[in-house]
């Protein structure tokens, strides 16, 4: 299941104030550290964490991973890169634009087709809400320039639904459970991370997914531009590794569920462990950015620009590299 990357003001955002750490091996050599957003108990990237394995295809090129901070949304995993504390972080290319309009320290390496079946907007079982035209005078929950606000507004453009005719209800995703649990909402814009739970604990049911939307959500995977100068093949390296461990986790999603614990609040059980697997089966693997990616990701951000989310035009294909041509002449 993807971890989509609370969001935090991005005028907080700060100039990258380090690269990459460095250590030395027993044998001394200088090693590259590459720190990346904890995985997790679940994906291919919590395996890799608990079996080395990730540690040893980056090996190859003198490098090891630090499993450096649990961001469960994309914002403060964009701050901590630009404050020089991370290298390596996943999220959606919702939240990515608004990430890349204000001056990153990051670009986008690699990607993964929307996930139309684990994204949507939800509405209780009993709600009278049938349809998105239903959602006119309306309450919905969102979070502030991200997945969970485009969906929402990707919605009602869909559908000819008037903004002005729903009320924005804008919290932080971890708080929103609460408030559309306890009706205070009627309905609540989210993805994958949110909108399970959301179905399986608080008697949810999806009124529109990503595909009834026509979301252009793409996961994205970015590096810190430091990373990316200084120890291309490094990022070579881990975008083949996340490109086969994807692959693998699509095939078989429920051998990399609950990787570190069965039980608790971080595992997924019942109802939850079906849903998720059912998704994933749906998934695509992680791949390399291409002309047609960029074309959607500068959709997204000229919706944006529309909606009054963004305040400039932003050219996305400035923060974008070739992962294939890392380390040539031609990146």
């Amino acid at each position: 299941m993807r971890k989509l990357l609370l969001a935090l003001p991005l005028a907080l955002l700060a100039t990258a104030c380090g690269g990459p750490d460095t250590t030395t091996t027993a044998a001394g050599q200088e090693q590259v550290v590459v720190r990346i957003s904890d995985p997790g108990n679940s994906g291919f990237l919590a395996v890799a964490k608990k079996d080395g394995s990730l540690d040893a295809a980056l090996a190859k090129v003198n490098a090891k991973v630090r499993w450096a901070g649990d961001f469960s949304v994309f914002a403060p995993a964009a701050q901590a890169i630009n404050a020089g504390s991370l290298d390596i972080a996943t999220g959606s290319i919702t939240s990515g634009v608004t990430a890349l309009a204000v001056k990153p320290s990051f670009k986008i390496f690699a990607t993964v087709p929307p996930d139309l079946a684990g994204e949507g907007i939800v509405v209780k079982k009993d709600s009278p809400i049938r349809s998105v035209a239903d959602l006119a005078g309306r309450s919905v929950a969102v979070g502030h320039g991200g997945t969970s606000e485009y969906l929402l507004l990707k919605a009602l453009q869909t559908f000819d639904v008037p903004v002005e005719k729903v009320k924005r209800v804008y919290l932080p995703p971890p708080q929103t459970a609460p408030v559309f649990g306890s009706g205070k909402v009627d309905a609540w814009s989210t993805f994958s991370t949110f909108l399970i739970p959301a179905v399986t604990d608080l008697d949810a049911r999806v009124l529109a997914d990503g595909e009834a939307i026509k979301s252009d959500n793409y996961v994205i995977y970015v590096a810190a531009n430091k990373l990316l100068q200084e120890h291309p093949e490094v990022v070579k390296a881990l975008f083949a590794f996340i490109k086969e461990g994807s692959a693998k986790e699509i095939a078989d999603p429920a051998a990399y569920l609950n990787v570190f614990t069965q039980t608790g609040p971080q595992a997924v059980q019942g109802e939850q462990k079906e849903l998720v697997a059912g998704i994933q089966k749906k998934g695509r693997p992680v791949q390399a950015v291409t002309a047609a990616e960029i074309t959607k990701y500068q959709d997204v951000a000229r919706f944006f620009l529309d909606q009054k989310v963004l305040t400039a035009p932003l050219d996305v294909s400035q923060h974008v590299v070739d992962v294939n041509t890392l380390g040539s002449a031609r990146s």
